[in-house]
């Protein structure tokens, strides 16, 4: 099933959008990070926290000099989304949680299409009401 999300200009770098296709009733999330789309199901594997509703941020990084101290470093600013429950976290690109675990959130495929081909593919898509003026966030569910 297609689902269209939007335009890619009502979706800039940095924001997301949860969405609620008919057989995905907890939503899906669609996030941009630094121009790449990606979409992760809004459920946390943990507890069934609304993951999507979640901060998006970084996570820090531990680095052991040799010869000094250990320091802590903020990395992947945008690319982890922490549920708001329990502060699980996720990367948007995968899906797969950042420690060690087997848990992973079901992430699906995103395209973007430009404004002809999503006219040629209209027949039977589910659709939201939204203004196409440049290329648009189509989603695979």
């Amino acid at each position: 099933m297609r689902y269209v999300v939007g335009a890619v200009s009502d979706l800039p770098p940095g924001s997301s959008t949860i969405v609620y296709p008919d057989k995905v009733k907890s939503g899906i999330g669609v996030f941009n990070v630094e121009g790449q789309f990606y979409a992760l199901k809004n459920t946390c594997p943990h507890m069934g926290g609304p993951l999507c509703k979640g901060k998006v941020r970084g996570t820090s990084q531990a680095e052991l000099p040799a010869d000094r101290l250990p320091e802590m470093h903020w990395v992947r600013d945008g690319e982890i989304v922490a549920c708001p429950w329990h502060h699980w976290e996720f990367e948007i690109k995968t899906g797969r949680t950042i420690f060690e675990s087997k848990q992973k959130v079901r992430s699906y495929p995103v395209k973007v299409e430009s404004p002809e081909e999503l006219e040629r593919l209209k027949a039977g898509v589910e659709t939201v009401p939204v203004t196409i003026e440049g290329a648009t966030v189509v989603l695979e569910v």
